[in-house]
């Protein structure tokens, strides 16, 4: 990422992407929280990440327009397919219901993270984690699922984010009284990292008092219309909402945002499975550590998924000479996939059929749920009304808890209790929470965005330390009744093993 993130920029930019530019043509840098220097490359202001959306768009609809790729919308993945060990292509979901294979050598997911199973969110509704469910289910290591994210500035009772950038340009964070409290936080104050701010945003709004962003002194020191020209879209956010923001604080809470765990990748995308590549959110490649770095997850983009794909096509080319030999480029991840496939621990999953060790990769969009086939001649509509309604509340109950127990801080009283609702929850976000819970409880330390109250303190002897495991047997359907899943994990250290958790 270091090495290939600035020529990846300007490639990109040599593409024709219009990034900002100062009066006399030269890029210009923004400065978010925790960065030591100006460095970051904006477009549109604060529609960074929405221009890079439709730049690349824009780059696609040309290859599909000249017939050189095929564009399915609308379109959900149901399983991935696999023979001999290998991803063999996909069974996908259409518009209407209608199932179809999908035959591929390869294999690249690129579907985000998971931050959106939070009711509290930035995140658009999509990004659910059914990547690294599908991941799962074939046997590819996952990690790191632990670490969530939360962003400390989302517009109060809106899943809209109010850039970093702005308490980079000088917005302050206040309580109902109008004092500042992050000075007394971190010597960074407001630009300390978001894990930081996150947390004392969380505690300061636990003891009842609201919490503000006051960006009006923007405005005061740099000029009438700084805010406005800066931050188009939080302006028309705001404004939208009767607020002018120039001229008074805006009501703000912290909300999930990003998920630096998911499917454990080489230097090339390279999953612990043949065949299958992963790239962006749902890539667990470690460079993210326990808590992004603000503005990395588009660097990763452009850096790894060129790379993935690089690496896609070179073992399209030598399965079709007959070859197609695969081996992770980076001996953390062969590490990490090695230990995940020898060591065992017992978690409590999901007892309903489909539940952790069931067909995890029988996943698709919210849709999905509730509509299995039922063997018959289409049921009853009332009956299916009816499971599906039943299907909705139980994803609401527990998104509810994961909001509760796996949120900014947790404990093993609380996370017990998540597992607990996941194994008596059937549906997509259950197995998920079940496996972030047993995440969370193996990590008996505070790093990052990973915070446990009962285990406050960072333990050094976890420094270079990961977590991942594999779902075995994923395809055979847990019944109701049958014992808790068993879950193959690794944790690598070099003098600090974790043993077995029981809720």
């Amino acid at each position: 990422l270091c090495e290939q993130g600035a020529d990846s920029v300007r490639r990109l930019i040599a593409r024709g992407f219009a990034a900002d530019r100062r009066a006399n043509g030269e890029l210009m840098f923004g400065l978010e929280a925790a960065h030591s220097t100006a460095r970051i490359v904006h477009a549109g202001e604060d529609r960074t990440g929405a221009a890079l959306h439709h730049f690349l768009s824009g780059q696609l609809a040309a290859h599909v327009r000249a017939g050189r790729l095929s564009l399915a919308q609308q379109t959900s993945v149901v399983s991935l397919l696999t023979d001999s060990g290998a991803v063999t292509g996909a069974v996908v979901r259409d518009a209407t219901g209608t199932l179809s294979v999908v035959r591929a050598a390869a294999v690249v997911l690129a579907t985000g993270g998971y931050a959106a199973v939070y009711p509290q969110t930035s995140n658009h509704s999509g990004a659910r984690g059914e990547g690294v469910l599908l991941a799962a289910n074939v046997g590819a290591a996952i990690a790191d699922l632990e670490f969530v994210q939360f962003h400390p500035t989302v517009l109060a009772n809106t899943g809209f984010l109010i850039s970093e950038a702005v308490r980079g340009a000088g917005a302050v964070l206040r309580d109902d009284s109008g004092a500042r409290f992050m000075p007394a936080v971190h010597e960074a104050a407001e630009l300390a990292p978001r894990d930081v701010v996150s947390r004392a945003v969380h505690r300061v709004l636990q003891n009842g008092s609201g919490v503000w962003l006051d960006a009006t002194r923007i405005d005061r020191e740099s000029g009438v219309g700084t805010l406005a020209r800066r931050f188009p879209s939080i302006t028309a956010a705001t404004a939208a909402r009767g607020v002018d923001w120039a001229r008074e604080p805006i009501a703000v809470r912290p909300a999930a945002h990003y998920t630096m765990g998911g499917v454990v990748t080489d230097l090339d995308g390279r999953t612990s499975v043949p065949g299958l590549f992963a790239a962006g959110e749902v890539a667990a490649t470690g460079v993210h550590g326990a808590n992004r770095l603000a503005s990395n997850s588009l660097l990763e983009g452009l850096v790894f998924g060129e790379r993935a794909a690089h690496a896609a096509m070179s073992y399209l080319a030598s399965t079709s000479r007959g070859g197609g030999t695969w081996h992770l480029r980076s001996a953390a991840a062969t590490q990490l996939v090695a230990d995940a496939d020898s060591a065992a621990v017992t978690f409590l999953a999901s007892d309903h059929a489909g539940g952790v060790g069931a067909a995890i990769g029988a996943v698709g969009h919210s849709g999905d749920r509730g509509d299995r086939d039922d063997g018959g001649d289409g049921g009853d509509l009332a009956v299916r009304a009816e499971a599906a309604a039943a299907a909705d509340r139980s994803e609401r109950e527990c998104a509810a808890a994961i909001e509760r127990w796996l949120g900014i801080e947790r404990d093993a009283s609380g996370l017990c209790q998540m597992a607990v609702v996941a194994s008596t929850t059937a549906g997509d976000t259950a197995r998920l929470a079940a496996l972030m819970a047993h995440a969370a409880l193996a990590r008996e330390e505070s790093r990052g965005a990973h915070q446990r109250s009962d285990f406050v303190s960072t333990d050094e002897q976890h420094h270079h330390h990961r977590q991942a495991w594999v779902v075995p047997a994923a395809s055979m359907p847990v019944q109701h009744g049958v014992p808790p899943t068993e879950l193959r994990t690794s944790t690598i250290s070099s003098n600090h093993q974790r043993g077995v958790h029981a809720c």
